[in-house]
């Protein structure tokens, strides 16, 4: 990452140093410093800290800082108990209930670290309803904010405006930004932007600058220029293997037929003690389990076979769940003898049973096992299934030609 630059590698460890700090600070800074570092959180650790600030938020000295706190540890890990859900949600209504009446107020209320968490939160419950309510309140206040703001853009004021380029869209809608600042680029490290071309590398050369330099008033400061240095340095083509994202998966998914270059498929025995393999995918559930093997390995908290919440009388069970990124993965063997229609009708009733109101998945990516090789018709089929509401980067493998 540092290219053998020793100084820049001192430097990167100093700014660590400086961001390890938050750590060691009170529960915003650490679900902060969790959250955007992409570092696991041990459920030893996080699950009484949770408790801890259910309890506040639900006793008389709430606070913004419990509230947004809660809201990052959702974001890590969304599959936080339902109670912690509800009371994330609750105080997101008591701090909707605040205006900020006087100038003292408001500045006191309008802290950009805390509101990122009640963002992220919001994104984790997947509470449409709530999300709304926050963006109109929060434009409402950053509007009378603004006159009262230094001249000088600082980490505070980029944090502010990215919440409200964020908060403006609908919950399922999709900010585009070009990483031109510390803050813009840790949305899209964190998924909730999508990166768009950069013309210059100013901002890069901005931000090691300030990362040789070593000197930060704040740890929040510290912790987000190293984020985004992590960002830029992965590039925008290789996989994040610490926090691998939605276009992480779509993009390892795609490149699974060069792996298959060398699956075994012998006519012959290679070795005096063993016996010719044929490892046939003849069906969903192997092809599940190759799915599983390609996916376990670089998203630990990936599930198969998750039965989700009934709908009437109906049970749905998804493939393969990715909870930290919202995704279900929909798994598909399209037989010889199946037709695209056919197809597409099965993944649009699928997709409607598992983001059902209230599920906490928000996209489905079909992946497709094709073994009649209908290359010549991949284009209109994930042209059609990419008009599926919440569908997303279906992928469609032709089954290898040696397998016969």
């Amino acid at each position: 990452m540092t290219g053998g630059n020793p100084i820049l590698h001192e430097a990167l460890h100093a700014v660590a140093g400086q961001a390890q700090t938050l750590t060691s600070a009170g529960p915003l800074s650490i679900a902060f410093y969790h959250w955007v570092l992409a570092e696991n959180v041990s459920a030893e650790q996080s699950e009484p800290m949770a408790r801890e600030l259910c309890e506040e938020i639900a006793g008389g000295g709430r606070s913004i800082h419990a509230v947004a706190a809660l809201g990052f540890l959702l974001g890590i890990d969304p599959i936080l108990s339902a109670a912690c859900r509800e009371s994330f949600a609750q105080g997101v209504d008591w701090l909707m209930g605040r205006s900020g009446g006087s100038q003292t107020a408001l500045v006191s209320l309008m802290q950009p670290l805390a509101h990122t968490g009640v963002l992220v939160g919001l994104i984790a419950i997947a509470d449409s309803e709530r999300w709304q309510k926050f963006g109109t309140w929060f434009a409402s206040l950053l509007a009378r904010l603004q006159p009262l703001l230094p001249a000088e853009v600082g980490w505070r004021q980029e944090l502010l405006s990215m919440i409200k380029m964020r908060s403006e869209l609908g919950l399922d809608g999709e900010l585009q930004t070009v990483p031109t600042s510390a803050c813009a680029a840790i949305y899209v490290a964190r998924g909730l932007a999508r990166s768009l071309p950069v013309a210059d590398n100013d901002f890069a050369s901005q931000l090691l600058g300030r990362i040789k330099s070593v000197v930060y008033d704040d740890p929040e400061q510290a912790a987000l220029d190293l984020a985004a240095f992590r960002f830029l340095a992965q590039g925008a083509s290789h996989i994040d293997l610490r926090a691998p994202n939605l276009e992480d998966v779509s993009l390892l998914l795609r490149r699974l037929p060069s792996g298959l270059r060398r699956w075994t498929w012998e006519d012959q025995k290679k070795t005096p003690n063993s016996t010719a393999q044929k490892w046939a995918v003849e069906n969903e559930y192997h092809f599940q389990n190759l799915l599983c093997a390609l996916l376990a390995p670089v998203l630990p908290d990936m599930r198969d076979e998750e039965w989700l919440a009934s709908v009437g009388q109906k049970k749905p069970r998804a493939d393969l769940v990715i909870p930290s990124l919202h995704l279900v993965i929909e798994v598909k063997y399209w037989r010889e003898k199946s037709t695209p229609q056919d197809l597409i009708s099965e993944i649009g009733e699928d997709v409607s049973l598992y983001l059902k109101r209230g599920s906490p998945y928000r996209k489905v990516l079909p992946i497709i096992w094709d073994q009649g090789r209908r290359t010549e018709q991949y284009d209109l089929l994930v042209a059609g299934l990419s008009e599926i509401r919440d569908v997303v980067s279906p992928v469609v493998i032709a089954q290898p030609a040696f397998m016969v």
